[in-house]
């Protein structure tokens, strides 16, 4: 088979156009397929949730273990400046299936999914000749929607009813129907260390895997290529490692978060909302260890995990073949500047793992500075299996794990939320820019000086040239898309400065009928 590899990717500003399959001449610097076998690849996204990008060990954190997540950077591509554009849950997940900003498909925040029918490179993949597995948490709403996979094994984080949740089905097959919240316990507890309930072999973690192998296992003599999504909860709160993980780090040994008192005074009200909503408001030194350490037992234990997947497609035959992506969906503050969870565009939150290795096709244990993210991997993953499609927003990043270009684009954006809580982000090779419509604030870092972001330069005169660039970049970006909602007029939208409000979380077991005290008092 001698198929053209694709060529470059179109933009097209309307959302509801079709995708369709197009020729290319834009080839790979080597062959596009196998060797020996001259089969398409099989494709594989590995997906975490709610992982930082300083969470492997290669990557200079002497603190963490993850030899399995080394052990792939050492035969691939490691995008150090992979950022989530839009830094929640649903909204980076419908720019993975989709290739577009959430204000093309209007999936802004979470509780606004991507539209059933919506046009995803998992279709264009099986309309292609792929078959198409996803497993673990897909977030998709209704929760059996497809959006192009051939069959879905499901595990969510608050699983609505025991039909729909495959997990959970698993669970009471072995006895733990007992265990109402699998994943930990949630509400008040939520950001809380705890152990889990659950022993090793038939946690959630595991279970993903054990269900990828089975996957992994039963295509492995089959000619049709496979696109498999392995889709974590972890190390997503609750942090509750199991046994032998949650002993791993002493938490009296891992470093403090990154903070200073004025980011207390300048704390932004979507920021200070969301402490509030994870009983984080106020935390500790002793406690901002203790989570630290459950949450690198988390990502240890995921680590050990993915080794199991790659040992798998080692024995049989499989690795060479295989283009495999390692992303998570966003970052977690984890204490930095005082604040906890996601929904900000300071690095702890935005900067996620990225990883794309391809053995006989990219090069193996390099590092690549473009900036890349979550509407590029459509376009990665459908320009490796030698097709493409119109209209996508992103680019496919396998030109620059070849370094070719060596130069990738020069600003990248993100978006969040509308009106009162929205936050958008311009950033380039040394700058980034935020900026929240709601009192117009500002945030402005020179990243190679001040990588913890501790000096705020948004009013800084020296500054002026790069806040005054990356605004602009960020207002022409609105500009061309016809998002009128971030303007006014030509320029990015002021709002009154209004306080956010977030309720706490008490997010307690649905599928058995659990209530919380507050329901049954009420």
């Amino acid at each position: 088979m001698n198929t053209p590899a694709p060529t470059a990717v179109t933009s097209c500003a309307c959302f509801a156009c079709e995708w369709r399959l197009v020729a290319s001449d834009w080839k790979l610097p080597t062959a596009n397929y196998h060797p020996m076998t001259n089969k398409r690849p099989n494709l594989i996204l590995i997906m975490t949730d709610q992982q930082r990008g300083d969470t492997i060990a290669c990557s200079g954190n002497e603190h963490i273990q993850t030899p399995n997540l080394d052990r792939l950077c050492a035969t691939g591509v490691r995008f150090d400046r992979f950022y989530t554009e839009m830094p929640e849950c649903v909204p980076s997940r419908g720019m993975t299936m989709t290739g577009q900003w959430g204000h093309r498909t209007g999936v802004m925040a979470n509780g606004m999914p991507l539209a059933e029918g919506s046009p995803t490179f998992v279709k264009t993949l099986e309309a292609g000749g792929y078959h198409c597995q996803g497993v673990g948490k897909m977030h998709f709403t209704p929760r059996r929607t497809t959006h192009g996979f051939d069959h879905i094994w499901l595990m969510e984080e608050i699983p609505p009813s025991l039909e729909g949740d495959d997990f959970l089905q698993y669970l009471q097959s072995v006895g733990y129907d007992w265990v109402h919240e699998p994943h930990g316990n949630r509400h008040e507890l939520y950001y809380l260390p705890q152990p889990a309930q659950l022993p090793d072999e038939h946690c959630g973690t595991t279970w993903v895997t054990d269900r990828s192998i089975d996957y992994l296992r039963a295509r492995q003599n089959e000619e049709q290529p496979f696109f498999l999504f392995t889709s974590y909860t972890k190390p997503h709160p609750p942090f509750a490692p199991t046994i032998p993980f949650q002993t791993l780090y002493d938490p009296a040994r891992l470093p403090l978060p990154v903070r200073q008192p004025d980011d207390r005074a300048e704390a932004w009200p979507l920021h200070s909302a969301q402490d509030y909503s994870k009983w984080m408001e106020s935390t500790d030194d002793n406690l901002a260890r203790s989570i630290k350490a459950a949450y690198y037992a988390c990502i240890t234990q995921i680590d050990a995990q993915i080794g199991r997947i790659l040992d798998l497609l080692e024995e049989t035959g499989q690795r060479d073949n295989t283009l495999i992506i390692f992303v998570s969906d966003h970052g977690e503050l984890m204490g930095d500047h005082y604040h906890w969870g996601k929904r900000a565009f300071y690095e702890g939150a935005v900067r996620v793992p990225g990883i794309v290795s391809w053995p006989n096709e990219l090069p193996q244990g390099e590092t690549r500075q473009h900036l890349v993210g979550h509407r590029d991997l459509s376009a990665t993953f459908l320009e490796a299996a030698g097709q493409e499609a119109e209209g996508l927003c992103g680019e496919s990043m396998l030109k620059w794990a070849c370094s070719q270009p060596a130069v990738g684009r020069e600003v990248t954006f993100g978006e969040l939320f509308t009106g009162e809580r929205a936050i958008y982000m311009a950033a380039d090779a040394e700058w980034k820019y935020a900026y929240m419509p709601n009192g117009a604030r500002e945030q402005l870092f020179h990243l190679p000086s001040d990588p913890d972001e501790l000096v705020n330069r948004a009013d800084d005169e020296e500054a002026v040239s790069a806040k005054s660039r990356l605004r602009g970049a960020l207002t022409q970006f609105f500009r061309d898309e016809g998002y009128a909602a971030a303007l006014d007029g030509d320029e990015l939208i002021s709002l009154p400065d209004t306080p956010i409000h977030m309720g706490r979380n008490r997010q307690y077991a649905r599928w058995q009928n659990i209530v919380g005290p507050h329901e049954r008092s009420a």
